[in-house]
């Protein structure tokens, strides 16, 4: 059995070894036994082990000539194991494999044993070449070790007889030892476009769907990429991303996150604000509209559209909608994010949240946002806040201008390099306002703009939320900067006790909500 056969319900255990330390690693890897040239060479970043069901595969990611690598050693001894058999040998493995109803690790194992002994073969490493077909006995074959390691966000295969490419979170992109033949790559594809329903061929050479865990596939045939089909599954993270974790990476600090909290809450829900974050392709939009809606208050009923889930919202009232793409000519079968935001008014409710705003759809969102559907949000690829009105307000979206007004902030982050690394950091928060006479509608503010001499964000404006806020509430903008100074101090314990997990972080936002001087004298 393999991931996609029993996505539901495996519990998947990543065993990390905290060795951080270059000797340690070596010293380490040393007594794994790990001699090949492969490994020596380059500086060792990191060792950890992946588990998949019942095998267990060592992962080492080293650097060399500026180059990250994905190394899995096991890989070296299935490539010997198989250079010792013959195709029809391994043909026949296989084969037997299935007719037996082998599904087990240990069943497997014991098979090729005696198989071993019966054909008197030497076949070397015979536990690697258990765990390998094992795990073609699934699905995903040995893309099953990549896709179960919690610390990848993409697993890129760029065609046939090529090596996998995998993003990790802490190493970024990394090439892996992985290289799968043409019949492989196009077996995964096809049980991939066989599980969800959808033909991929000659005629519908891509495919775009979602797996039953929310993973993402992306799918080309050989007639429009060149070098062979294609295959990217961006995962669904089991372990989503929290404010602290984007403090602990510098993409903002404590004082903005303080500011946001605020502002997406709305004090305590008396002014919660419409928010629009822009930015380019892999600037973690999505991933800060998640962090963001963390702040939402703890009893709204909110609703989240898109395309694909991603979107992780531990509140208690949520009801999460998809889009549903068109058939082959069944036009008619297609949901779109329009559809889905209009539907979603006549739901009652408190905020809606919208993972990606592409066309038709960014008027209706501004519709909602225009008729006291407050505390609403969504990403948008813009490359600035200048250039998100400019997308906004001309075709396919075409947002008149005045409605624009309902947007209170603009939140632009970005991919940027520093220090021979890819970081992402908020460049700038803009307030969006009515403006004066009658060719300027609105009016824009900077109040928070990126330092890149400090690596920090810089306060630059006046706020006229802020006002709004006090007014509404009925608090003096003193006891709204001190209530924003409360919520820096919860953050900053979160922070320096590294209390970082998405129900936890969600526990200690709803606590201050519900009693924030409890909250404040228990810290």
């Amino acid at each position: 059995m393999g991931l996609l056969d029993k996505i539901q319900k495996k519990n998947v255990e990543n065993i990390k070894k905290p060795l951080s330390k270059d000797i340690n690693l070596k010293k380490h890897l040393k007594e794994k036994k790990l001699k090949s040239d492969e490994y020596s060479k380059g500086e060792v970043l990191d060792y950890y082990t992946v588990t998949v069901d019942e095998i267990t595969v060592d992962i080492l990611i080293k650097k060399e000539k500026g180059y990250i690598y994905y190394i899995i050693p096991e890989i070296e001894k299935i490539n010997a194991a198989l250079s010792s058999l013959t195709k029809d040998y391994i043909n026949l493995i296989k084969i037997q494999i299935g007719d037996l109803g082998l599904t087990t690790y240990n069943q497997i194992r014991n098979y090729i044993s005696d198989f071993s002994m019966k054909y008197n073969l030497h076949i070397p490493h015979i536990n690697s070449l258990a765990k390998y077909f094992y795990l073609i006995s699934g699905r995903l074959g040995l893309l099953e070790i990549p896709i179960n390691d919690d610390r990848l966000e993409e697993i890129m295969v760029n065609g046939y007889n090529l090596p996998v490419y995998v993003f990790h979170r802490k190493h970024q992109m990394c090439e892996t030892n992985i290289i799968l033949d043409t019949n492989e790559v196009n077996r995964i594809i096809e049980s991939i476009a066989n599980l969800v329903n959808r033909p991929i061929d000659s005629r519908y050479p891509m495919l775009d769907a979602f797996l039953p865990d929310g993973s993402r596939v992306n799918a080309t045939t050989h007639d429009i990429t060149m070098n062979g089909a294609t295959l990217t599954i961006r995962k669904f993270l089991k372990d989503p991303l929290t404010v602290i974790d984007l403090i602990n990476f510098g993409t903002l600090d404590l004082d903005t996150a303080a500011f946001l909290w605020q502002a997406v809450e709305g004090y305590f829900g008396a002014k919660p604000a419409n928010t629009l974050i822009v930015g380019g392709t892999g600037s973690g939009k999505t991933t800060l509209l998640n962090v963001l809606s963390l702040f939402s208050m703890y009893n709204e009923r909110i609703i989240t559209i898109e395309d694909t889930p991603e979107l992780q919202i531990p509140h208690k009232h949520v009801i999460k909608m998809v889009t549903r793409p068109a058939r082959p000519g069944m036009q008619e079968y297609e949901i779109t994010m329009d559809d889905l935001i209009k539907n979603a008014l006549r739901m009652r409710p408190d905020r809606i949240y919208v993972g990606e705003v592409r066309g038709s759809e960014a008027h209706s969102l501004l519709v909602a946002m225009n008729t006291g559907h407050d505390g609403c949000s969504g990403t948008l690829h813009a490359n600035s806040a200048e250039e998100a009105i400019l997308r906004l307000t001309s075709p396919p979206m075409n947002v008149p201008e005045i409605m624009l007004t309902a947007l209170n902030f603009i939140i632009h982050q970005q991919r940027i390099r520093r220090a021979g690394k890819t970081v992402r950091r908020i460049l700038e928060i803009v307030e969006i306002v009515k403006g004066g006479g009658e060719n300027h509608q609105i009016a824009k503010t900077k109040l928070y703009e990126y330092n890149g001499l400090k690596d920090s964000l810089e306060r630059v404006g006046i706020c006229m939320w802020e006002e709004e806020v006090c007014e509404i509430a009925g608090i003096s903008r003193e006891e709204l900067l001190r209530d924003r100074e409360n919520r820096k101090k919860v953050l900053e314990y979160l922070y320096i006790n590294n209390i970082r997990q998405l129900e936890e972080v969600a526990e200690y936002i709803m606590k201050y909500q519900i009693d924030p001087e409890n909250l404040l004298k228990s810290l």
